[in-house]
């Protein structure tokens, strides 16, 4: 699993020191490959003992194994010479992340909800959505697409309970839902499921499942111009999943 992916999932568990150290790490990740567990503590002014707890509180026994981990785990960084490159290297990419995701927790619960309800936060994940939906009419599902933030919030304020399943898809994971959409998503004990690109962000932290997929920016910085087809793929690899959980 990526290092973002494990941060993500024990973000709640991390003290403001905590978050420095993986804020600087996911910042330099190859070289904190090469880092001492002394040269951690020292770039990012903290202790040695600080740098272990950080680690153990990832899941990893010591420093030796979180190294380890994080020189297996390789960036997810555009080495693309042309668009037609940056494509095939993200497909690539996410169907990497894909398979290193536990799927189990995530069917049962896809499987086992008494609603399902999906939400995008831009016109892009929307279309999205609606071609997922579409697929899941043979597989005798049938997902409710809210289709903005006032919707959610009315469903989230009289229907939606924790019987349910909640998926959010985003690009970026960072402005959409607000903060109080998601408070009130987790108040309710809502399972939720966040569909995002690889990296740490607060809608993947407020989640109860994740899944990751890469993105390469095909525009401008100014522009924040994306591709949607890692997204269709992304939900096209969960569709695929289901029908073999079924079987």
């Amino acid at each position: 699993m990526k290092l973002a992916a494990i941060i993500n999932e024990h973000y709640e568990n991390l003290n403001e020191n905590d978050q420095h150290i993986a804020k600087y790490i996911l910042e330099h990740e190859k070289e904190c490959q090469k880092l001492s567990i002394v040269q951690l503590a020292q770039a990012t002014l903290t202790s040695k003992s600080s740098v272990l707890r950080f680690t153990q509180k990832l899941g990893f026994s010591g420093y030796s194994e979180f190294k380890y981990s994080l020189k297996q785990s390789q960036n997810i960084i555009n080495t693309a010479q042309s668009f037609v490159d940056m494509q095939q290297d993200d497909f690539e990419q996410t169907i990497k992340i894909f398979k290193q995701q536990n799927l189990q927790p995530i069917l049962r619960s896809f499987d086992t909800a008494k609603a399902i309800y999906c939400y995008g936060t831009g016109w892009g994940q929307r279309d999205v959505l609606e071609n997922f939906i579409r697929s899941m009419i043979s597989m005798e599902r049938f997902p409710i697409h809210l289709k903005s933030q006032k919707e959610l919030n009315i469903a989230l304020q009289q229907t939606i309970c924790k019987e349910d399943l909640m998926i959010i898809l985003s690009l970026s994971g960072e402005n959409k839902p607000t903060k109080n959409i998601l408070k009130t998503i987790k108040m309710k004990n809502v399972p939720l499921l966040s569909i995002t690109r690889m990296g740490t962000n607060p809608l993947a932290s407020s989640a109860t499942y994740n899944l990751y997929f890469q993105a390469t920016e095909i525009g401008e910085k100014d522009n924040e111009i994306f591709s949607m087809l890692s997204l269709f793929q992304i939900m096209d690899l969960f569709y695929r999943s289901y029908v073999d959980y079924k079987r």
